[in-house]
């Protein structure tokens, strides 16, 4: 009867140990894998923010944190005040645990951890109560870099909670007053079916 050499008893061991290795990041990963929500019924939507058929969702971001606003003049004559959104970006945190810079506003973007990005060419809106962020859709157009931002053709901004600081007054004597205002989004990144 043959017995193990140590060498083969060593190997067998760091296989062992290799497998359980691989097994825990593996469930790890899966842990922090979070599935994609049911968002191919738009009907439950209002129309403005409906994304048409012949589009998937291939992706979910979440956003979690504060937006910072200033009390600005926007008009004169007379003279017309509003908060205005002071934050650069925003951090959202995708699917998959990953990072999106997305920089709101009018022509806003967002940038993939892996270089992918895509930026809004339009945006509809439709309100959802005094103190939460509108809810949106963006018509996109994606920088043509690989990644998970990839053909992305729609971006919604859905269930969306504070944010709003409507009922704040901005008038002459809170000129130049900065607020920050804590909130929550979700961004859903749709592709064409097949793309």
């Amino acid at each position: 009867m043959k017995t193990p050499s140590c060498r083969n008893a060593l190997f067998g061991r760091l296989s062992r140990s290799l497998l359980v290795i691989i097994g825990s990041a593996a469930l790890l990963g899966a842990c922090g894998y979070r599935p994609l929500q049911p968002y191919n019924n738009q009907k439950d939507l209002p129309e403005a923010i409906r994304v048409p058929d012949g589009y998937q969702p291939v992706l979910e971001a979440t956003s979690n944190g504060r937006l910072l606003y200033e009390c600005q003049a926007v008009k004169r004559a007379p003279y017309e005040y509003e908060w205005l959104m002071r934050n650069a970006s925003v951090d959202l945190t995708d699917t998959y645990g990953g990072t999106i810079m997305h920089k709101p506003g009018a022509r806003a973007s967002w940038v993939h951890r892996d270089g992918s990005s895509v930026m809004a060419r339009e945006f509809s809106e439709v309100l959802n109560g005094n103190n939460n962020l509108p809810l949106q859709r963006y018509i996109a157009q994606s920088s043509g870099v690989p990644g998970a931002l990839h053909n992305i053709a729609y971006v919604q901004r859905l269930r969306t909670v504070g944010g709003g600081i409507s009922s704040i007054p901005c008038t002459s004597a809170q000129l130049g007053m900065r607020k920050t205002v804590p909130y929550e989004a979700e961004y859903i990144f749709w592709r064409a079916k097949g793309s």
